[in-house]
């Protein structure tokens, strides 16, 4: 693949907040998970372990978290998600940005938060563990990987959305995907197909290059 076709890659990958009701092939799976497997990781180490979510699965995974998110449950995943408050100013800068971008952007200021009740109507979702207790740069190779699968997902026309609500219930998760207590669910990824929801319209603004790289000669 060349740099154009590169470029055009990177940027016709977007966070989806709305699927279609459309499942993804067993094998379009197999081949965007296989692809993504050739992640770099320190020493070759591999330490993570990825379960797939979809069909009937999902569905029962889907009802327990409509139900807990109606009672008001809130999340206790394996990593605390910490508050966005705790991040640096500029971050909280972008962030506070994107709520107010896409809740003007829809005119809803709950539309987001109701995609996220029903596991943004996904037909799959990706769990990415990693063994407790790994050592701290594993979790740099698990954002390879996490990257890898985005991209080789769009490779195939596949939509993708990275998202904390997908494992704030890590006990549901270990109960369905058959998760071992001694792996932490760090993050999940939605697959699917673009809907034409008005969130998905929405696209974030990223930084500049000038505000985000440093360079020295």
């Amino acid at each position: 693949m060349d740099a154009k076709h590169f470029e055009e890659l990177m940027k016709a990958r977007h966070s989806v907040r709305y699927f279609q009701k459309k499942e993804i092939p067993e094998n379009t799976l197999k081949q965007i998970i296989t692809t993504a497997l050739q992640a770099p990781s320190w020493c070759n180490s591999q330490a993570w372990n990825i379960y797939v979510a979809s069909g009937k699965t999902l569905s029962e995974i889907r009802n327990i978290w409509i139900s807990k998110s109606k009672e008001g449950i809130k999340g206790y995943s394996d990593l605390p998600p910490g508050h966005r408050t705790d991040a640096s100013e500029r971050s909280q800068k972008t962030m506070e940005q994107f709520f107010k971008g896409i809740s003007e952007f829809t005119k809803d200021p709950k539309l987001l938060q109701d995609c996220q009740s029903f596991l943004f109507n996904a037909p799959t979702i990706v769990y990415l563990t990693l063994p407790k207790g790994a050592i701290q740069y594993s979790i740099l190779d698990l954002g390879a990987l996490e990257m890898s699968i985005l991209l080789s997902a769009k490779s195939h026309g596949v939509d993708s959305l990275i998202a904390y609500e997908s494992i704030k219930y890590p006990d549901v998760l270990r109960k369905f995907c058959k998760i071992p207590d001694n792996e932490e669910i760090v993050i999940g990824i939605a697959l699917g197909y673009e809907d034409d929801n008005i969130t998905n319209k929405f696209r974030a603004e990223k930084l500049s290059l000038n505000e985000a790289c440093h360079f020295y000669n």
